[in-house]
């Protein structure tokens, strides 16, 4: 059997020490990098939900008149009439923009008509400004970027609704759209309010 000296039994004792001291060191350090690793991870789901809940809705604006691309835009909610014209190219020479308010944020279905100069409003059968989208769209007479302003209709289903009109004549109630393929009860519902044919 080995004998150690007292100093050789000391020093043994000593070295157990650091090395019990130590491995608890480094349980320790490590217990507190994976806490850290936690608190993050789930502040960092919370900041993502944060970051999804306020993500902007998007919405569809048709923009008309004298403008250098006419058409529906989507815009993201909170959005103003400006970017809605910038979207469409910017204005015209001829453009006349004092009768809109640039600074209003634009509504789903909103039609945004720039008038030319000189241009009586009251009188033009478009005549839907920045401050109200009310205006029904005639399903007779509508072109397909206006179609395109209702609810769930997109450019194949305004391409229909245009050849049913040509090919039948047009729609003696609103309940005939219902005839063009595509169109069922169901979006019927959605567009009967926003729809007219006077």
């Amino acid at each position: 059997m080995v004998q150690f000296t007292k100093r050789q039994q000391y020093a043994i004792i000593i070295l157990l020490s650091v090395i019990l001291l130590f491995s608890g060191y480094v349980m320790y350090r490590n217990s507190q990098l994976k806490a850290d690793f936690i608190v993050d991870t789930s502040q960092s789901e919370l900041t993502a939900e944060k970051a999804s809940e306020h993500e902007p809705i998007e919405i569809k604006v048709y923009v008309t008149g004298e403008v250098k691309n006419p058409g529906v835009y989507i815009m993201k909610e909170g959005e103003r009439v400006i970017d809605a014209i910038e979207k469409a190219g910017g204005v015209l020479e001829e453009a006349d923009l004092s009768n809109i308010n640039l600074a209003q944020k634009v509504k789903d279905e909103q039609m945004i008509k720039v008038f030319k100069k000189g241009e009586k409003i009251e009188n033009s059968p478009l005549y839907v400004n920045s401050y109200s989208n009310s205006k029904k769209v005639n399903i007779n007479t509508a072109t397909k970027e206006e179609l395109q302003t209702l609810p769930g209709i997109g450019p194949v289903t305004a391409d229909r609704i245009i050849e049913f009109r040509e090919a039948k004549g047009p729609f003696k109630k609103i309940e005939d759209i219902m005839n063009v393929p595509r169109i069922g009860p169901k979006m019927f519902e959605q567009i009967k309010d926003k729809i007219t044919v006077d």
